[in-house]
């Protein structure tokens, strides 16, 4: 029997594979299903193994998945409330609407502002409506990528592969300043543990670190090691 924590990070990985966006080459599909084949048949696998095959598959979905969820977003923005509109009873159409003429919206519906007006029952009905509302947004987008919309989300895709790219390159200048600092271990381990942070982020294993944390990230370690390297004067 697998580790608790090597079981989490497969179950994780495992509902990647099933829940890939549109277009993914087949040869990493192909290399997803033969790597969760591995991690379920392995039970001695440790989780660094196990993370470490996460995160190298996932850095190849990456592009696709975030190109696959703004179009997503660009759709809820677009057709969101009329699907919801679609599929509300008679009563919480009327109550939507009255929340809407005390200045809400379908965002505020979404982000919880109506955490005042409608009811326990009410929200937890309109819960489940709303994540209705998000399956059919995905199959909407899904079908629209594999037609009218290939050419914009294969746009999307080269545009988030070029961001990964910018991301692996200050990984990369991160990496080689861990290997710097034999002064400073616990610095070293600090970097290293940032490192692995944002890339069990990528591939939804950690929290969801936004790009633009790394970009000055060189300067804020730079300055660790200016700030330990003061102490021991």
């Amino acid at each position: 029997m697998h580790h608790p924590q090597v079981k989490h990070t497969i179950d994780i990985f495992e509902r990647m594979y099933q829940n890939l966006p549109p277009l993914v080459p087949e040869l990493t599909v192909r290399e997803m299903k033969h790597a969760l084949e591995h991690l379920r048949d392995d039970v001695d696998v440790g989780i660094n193994e196990a993370e470490n095959i996460a995160i190298s598959l996932g850095k190849k979905i990456w592009p696709y998945w975030k190109a696959f969820d703004e179009l997503c977003s660009m759709s809820q923005g677009r057709l969101g409330e009329k699907f919801l509109l679609g599929r509300l009873p008679v009563n919480l159409k009327q109550k939507y609407a009255e929340f809407k003429e005390h200045g809400a919206d379908y965002h505020d519906l979404r982000s919880g502002g109506g955490a005042n007006y409608f009811s326990l029952d009410e929200r937890q009905e309109i819960t489940g409506v709303l994540i209705m509302v998000d399956q059919e947004i995905k199959e909407h987008v899904k079908q629209a990528v594999l037609s009218v919309d290939e050419k914009k989300y294969q746009d999307l895709v080269i545009d988030f592969q070029n961001i990964l790219d910018d991301i692996e390159k200050r990984l990369d200048s991160l990496r080689l300043m861990a290997e710097d600092e034999e002064e400073h271990p616990e610095l070293a381990e600090e970097i290293r543990d940032k490192i692995k942070t944002f890339e069990l982020g990528l591939c939804l294993l950690g929290p969801n670190t936004k790009h633009h944390e790394l970009l000055n990230i060189d300067d804020h370690f730079v300055e660790r090691r200016g700030a330990r390297r003061g102490l021991r004067v």
